[in-house]
């Protein structure tokens, strides 16, 4: 197939010398903005000339222009016809060039999203325009932009996300403090143990958990602090998640502390804390039969070495509880309860469930463990969920890229349920002609949520 790839970038096409005599026209259309003409003139020479990749990009790439989002998807499903795999070039060129659209848009969402995905996709041609939001307005982008290029060649990064750390805005501290710890590690420390007082719960809790991730010994009292005395459930819940990761200290007392707490997910973290002292085994044994399933299950779990007979007696319970997010909590953990022989006779079971999410979940579990025909059964069963879809087709069966396409495209979905259709097609790794045509949907999120997923894929 002839291969000479037409470059999109913010000034316009770059071309190869030597290449495109076929599209020569409509690359000069295109230029011209003449979009429904270079269209035309691609689709005379594609009649001739049907393997040519350079006509294919110019007809996806005008039909892009005109946000004729059935004509791109028309186009990229023709064009993948020809090839024997997707054309990651032109991809990239298409996520980018929608990224940077978005990076320039008013919307401080919208430049969040396309910060977010350039510094993902490590989309370099794009770094210097993400390095100009510095100069902007709102703290949170210049937070997002900051660390994006904090790496780069931009001496002035570090300083705005530094200024950033002390914003008037939560989430600008937020987006600071977690980029730091990210990308410096150990020397964000001190301004990690600093950010455990501050007046924010999600700024606490990012300090919280990236003292645990990056192992801060010094970090005991503040974390310990945070279990016993935080206002908020999340924050006690990933300090006593810390304390359990670093190991250190009265681990047992901490976890007895923990479990005594009324939120669930602090209590769990007591169950971490309590495997972590290596001392607790029978107070974990005793956690088994607690009232709450999920709770017990964890226990078992944490137990599972020294008494492997407790997992089937907790997960018996719990897919025999009333509510499903129970139900489904457990098939979620069913190989890590009771091992991989026994998960699927109960993952089985769990296909019968009432409800769709406990039948995804055991489709799950057969799915990682080979049980391939019946795990396609349950996911295909289940029409017009996005993440059902995406598993379809991460086994290899057509009707889950067919689903993810329609879904993307389909306007009687909201916005965010085209974006997550969007986003699911990461799991697939596969670029749908739906996806493709999300570039142009009417709604700015689901193009930004499109250009991410094809940029992830191709990358």
């Amino acid at each position: 197939m002839k291969r000479c790839l037409l470059f999109v970038t913010c000034l316009g096409w770059l071309t190869v010398a030597g290449c495109m005599d076929h599209a020569k026209q409509s690359v000069a259309l295109y230029e011209r903005g003449d979009y429904a003409g270079a269209s035309r003139a691609a689709d005379q020479q594609l009649a001739s000339h049907p393997d040519d990749d350079n006509l294919w990009n110019a007809k996806i790439r005008a039909a892009l222009a005109q946000g004729d989002g059935p004509a791109i998807a028309a186009a990229y499903a023709s064009y993948t016809q020809h090839r024997d795999e997707f054309d990651k070039e032109l991809l990239r060129d298409l996520a980018t060039a929608t990224l940077g659209q978005a990076l320039a848009s008013p919307s401080v969402k919208l430049k969040l999203a396309a910060i977010e995905g350039i510094e993902e996709l490590e989309i370099e041609s794009l770094a210097d325009q993400v390095h100009e939001q510095l100069g902007g307005d709102n703290d949170r982008v210049i937070a997002a932009a900051a660390m994006a290029v904090l790496h780069g060649p931009y001496p002035d990064a570090f300083q705005a996300g530094t200024q950033m750390l002390h914003s008037e805005d939560a989430e600008a501290r937020r987006i600071a403090l977690d980029g730091f710890a990210k990308k410096l590690g150990a020397p964000a420390l001190a301004d990690l143990e600093a950010a455990l007082e501050d007046r924010d719960a999600k700024v606490r809790r990012t300090a919280a958990r990236w003292l645990g991730q990056l192992k801060d010994v010094d970090a005991v009292a503040g974390l310990t602090a945070r279990l016993t005395r935080d206002k908020d459930e999340d924050v006690r819940a990933t300090a006593g998640l810390a304390l359990a990761h670093l190991g250190v200290g009265n681990l047992q007392a901490l976890g007895k502390r923990a479990l005594a707490d009324k939120s669930l997910a602090v209590r769990t973290a007591g169950v971490e804390l309590l495997a972590a002292s290596h001392l607790a085994d029978a107070d974990l044994v005793t956690l088994t039969d607690d009232a709450d399933p999920l709770l017990a299950l964890s226990a078992a779990i944490a137990v599972r070495t020294t008494h492997p007979e407790l997992g089937a007696k907790v997960v018996a319970r719990g897919i025999a509880a009333p509510e499903w997010t129970t139900r489904a909590g457990v098939a979620n953990q069913l190989v890590q309860a009771v091992g991989k022989d026994a998960a699927r006779g109960y993952a089985h079971q769990l296909l019968a469930d009432a409800d769709v999410h406990v039948r995804l979940a055991a489709a799950r579990v057969l799915a990682h463990d080979g049980e391939r025909d019946a795990a396609i059964a349950a996911f295909a069963a289940v029409d017009g969920d996005p993440q059902a879809a995406a598993d379809l087709a991460d086994l290899g069966d057509p009707r889950g890229v067919q689903r993810l396409s329609d879904l993307v495209r389909d306007p009687k979905r909201t916005a965010d349920q085209r974006a997550e259709a969007a986003d699911a097609h990461r799991l697939a790794h596969r670029v749908s002609p739906g996806l493709v045509a999300a570039l142009a949907d009417p709604n700015a999120v689901v193009r930004v949520a499109a250009a991410v997923a094809i940029g992830a894929i191709a990358k």
